[in-house]
């Protein structure tokens, strides 16, 4: 993972913080996706209130680290936000398309078995970051 530094100033001391481009990655696929939105004849067209929605939702992930490794892409009217892990059969979709509506999907595959899987829907935004402790945690298997 390649990462870029950031000097912050400091009444204390100078501090150097690490900022993943991958978390950049995100938000500029958001970005991409409202211009290819634009374009005339799009197959996928989520409004400006529905990326912003993403990116209200995405910015509020705790960690932020949860964010790397995640596809961002538009479907139709709606953003969806994957993390998927083959070897540890997991993955977990955000579909996003209406504020406050948050739709969550997880998925839990144990030799080649889906042994947990479930949709929720919430207005909690709080719940994705919980679903990806799940999903990134290994003491969660």
């Amino acid at each position: 993972m390649s990462q870029e530094h950031i000097m912050l100033d400091s009444s204390v001391e100078k501090l150097i913080i690490p900022f993943p481009l991958e978390i950049m990655r995100v938000f500029k696929a958001l970005e991409r996706i409202e211009e290819e939105a634009k374009m005339p004849g799009a197959r996928n067209t989520p409004s400006h209130e529905t990326v912003e929605w993403a990116m209200e939702v995405l910015l509020r992930v705790v960690p932020s680290t949860f964010l790397i490794g995640s596809e961002i892409n538009a479907f139709q009217s709606e953003i969806h936000v994957s993390w998927e892990n083959e070897q540890r059969g997991k993955s977990v979709v955000a579909f996003l398309q209406n504020r406050p509506e948050l739709k969550i999907y997880h998925e839990h595959v144990v030799n080649g078995t889906v042994v947990e899987h479930n949709v929720v829907t919430t207005g909690d935004v709080g719940d994705l970051s919980a679903r990806l402790n799940w999903f990134f945690c290994p003491a969660a298997d």
